[in-house]
């Protein structure tokens, strides 16, 4: 795939630098690959979406679509920014440093299997009291502790694919997302047909620790190639990562994973609540390819700015930030206009009953469009380290996303929620970009320390 950006960029006539040429072969086929098996995986998504919509109906379909909120709800808290941190770490010294590396992978290593149990044991602990005073639901108590497992191996996932995505290994996390996809498809049509919401409820966790192992079999080829190891012995040394980078992300993580949960809560909770949930969920999976390319670019964009900004090519750091977040939201725009002339009729393939969730569509892929924008822009914290600002951002997108859905779903039922989603997400983006700014135009007098980047904020 190299070689075939490299002709076109050839017999296109581009001059581009020789300093640039690699970062922008890199950068396209790094693209190319990440968005080849996420397109994948959404393709797998929505083929397991529409069984499990048809095998189940709208209030099963309901049930299961609140049991992943509380999954997703307890992953957020579990992975405290892990995956970020291996990614970020890993692409700054995988070639200067090969033992600060090795180090780095094996305390992320540890960190995530060490988070993702405690959350694991505490969902199980806690899965009666979830079903029966949260669902008004106690048959939902062992699909809960089934699922609990996939807390612990969603967030070893994060890991795995932050350490991949360091390396910039995208072909082997294609080859990994792809055939988890297939698995995904085929486990659903066989479990979900013979033994209904039982069998999603299997079918998703099997999934999930497929994922697992094919992510794990490639990091291992990969690290064989670079003759990398990985320490578990001297991790600890590497605690000062956890504590500046990992910490303030993972802070992040609980405030935004508790928001999106209570607020599925309420309506879940509203009157026809298992019904509104599943055409919320449903309408969800519209916004989630609305943010497939945009996700994609920014996970290939974060170690490319990461190294930008490191080498102090400031000129160079800003551009790319600002021309990434621009291509992300174009690309978000004209995939949700897509959606919002093709969702109807796609929504005919999980049954009649979801008909009102294209309702939803204006507001829910609106807020999908903003996300993409702040997203991106949001990647220059990550750049300049400087996650500690985040918490201000994600404080405000919770409390708005709250607040609007308190008040918006007793009125509008899952209309409420995704216009609280708009909001929220508008406001978040005006934060990001009022700070990435700031930041940016810092670099221009100098890298700065913590201290004086909060003063540069507050100015």
């Amino acid at each position: 795939m190299e070689r075939l950006i490299s002709g076109t960029l050839d017999r296109l006539g581009l001059a581009v630098r020789p300093s640039h040429r690699n970062r922008v072969i890199d950068q396209i086929s790094g693209f190319a690959k990440t968005l080849l098996g996420a397109v994948g995986a959404q393709a797998s998504t929505y083929l397991v979406m529409v069984l499990m919509t048809r095998l189940l109906g709208v209030e099963r379909f309901g049930q299961f679509g609140a049991i992943q909120a509380t999954l997703t709800a307890a992953f957020g808290l579990s992975t405290l920014g892990i995956g970020v941190t291996a990614t970020r770490y890993i692409a700054q010294y995988r070639q200067t440093d090969p033992m600060r590396t090795g180090r780095i992978i094996g305390l992320c290593n540890l960190s995530s299997l060490a988070s993702g149990l405690f959350f694991t044991l505490i969902l199980f602990a806690f899965a009666g009291m979830i079903a029966r005073h949260i669902f008004h639901s106690e048959d939902l108590r062992w699909a809960i502790q089934v699922t609990s497992i996939c807390s612990l191996l969603m967030t070893v996932n994060a890991n795995q694919i932050g350490t991949l995505m360091g390396f910039q290994a995208f072909g082997r996390q294609l080859r990994a997302q792809v055939l988890q996809s297939i698995a995904s498809v085929i486990m659903t049509y066989l479990l979900v047909g013979a033994y209904g919401f039982d069998g999603a409820v299997l079918s998703f966790s099997l999934s999930t620790l497929i994922g697992c192992l094919l992510l794990n079999l490639e990091i291992g080829r990969e690290l064989k190639i670079r003759k990398l190891k990985v320490n578990y012995r001297e991790a600890w040394a590497e605690q000062k990562i956890l504590f500046n980078f990992a910490l303030p992300a993972a802070a992040s993580g609980v405030i935004g994973s508790a928001a999106v949960w209570m607020a599925q809560i309420m309506l879940v909770r509203s009157e026809a609540g298992m019904a509104e949930m599943g055409l919320w969920t449903a309408a969800a999976s519209m916004r989630a390819v609305v943010l497939l390319g945009p996700s994609v670019l920014s996970r290939v964009s974060s170690p490319i700015l990461s190294a930008l900004h490191d080498h102090g090519r400031g000129d160079d750091y800003g551009k790319t930030m600002w021309s990434t977040a621009m291509a992300s939201t174009a690309g978000a725009l004209a995939v949700g206009l897509l959606v919002l002339l093709f969702g109807p009729w796609l929504l005919t393939h999980f049954g009649k009953d979801y008909a009102r969730a294209a309702g939803l569509f204006p507001l829910v892929i609106g807020s999908a469009v903003v996300e993409a924008y702040a997203c991106s822009i949001s990647q220059a914290l990550v750049a300049h380290r400087r996650l500690s600002y985040q918490l201000f951002i994600i404080s405000l997108w919770g409390s708005t996303l709250m607040v609007i859905a308190w008040w918006g779903i007793d009125r509008y039922a899952s209309s409420g929620l995704a216009g609280a989603y708009l909001t929220a997400w508008v406001s978040t983006a005006a934060g990001y970009t009022w700070i990435a700014r700031r930041l940016i135009a810092a670099r221009g007098v100098g890298m700065i320390s913590d201290r004086e980047g909060l003063e540069v904020i507050r100015a």
